[in-house]
């Protein structure tokens, strides 16, 4: 294959990757707006970074239990909008955040979660 060939090749998959980026941001925008009806469960999702506990997040947005943040994370794996991290067995991370898709972030909750020094 000529050089030239190869150029437009990789012009074109760039364009088609370009397209279909954008696609699929809007697919996940509007899941995770049917998935994630409230702030707490926004902020639950937001606060799922790979590094924080299930203790951790119910802290930080005020949930009684830390079960009910296990319950969310394995909801959301079925779902596919989270998916375990492989650097701790058990825990797990968002694929995307919120604001990577256009969703306004609860920042009342968010900002307990930058004030511990963990973001």
């Amino acid at each position: 294959m000529s050089e030239e060939l190869l150029k437009e090749i990789v012009l074109t998959l760039r364009e088609i990757l370009k397209w279909t980026r954008f696609s699929g941001m809007q697919q996940l925008r509007n899941v995770l707006l049917n998935i994630l009806k409230t702030d707490t469960e926004k902020a639950i999702y937001e606060l799922t970074d790979g590094k924080r506990s299930t203790r951790e997040i119910a802290t930080l947005v005020g949930v009684k239990s830390h079960a009910t943040i296990a319950a969310y994370w394995k909801k959301w794996s079925k779902t596919g909008i989270v998916q375990p991290t492989q650097r701790i067995p058990g825990r797990y991370q968002h694929i995307c955040s919120l604001e990577e898709v256009g969703i306004e972030v609860p920042k009342t909750i968010l900002e307990r979660g930058e004030s511990d020094g963990n973001r």
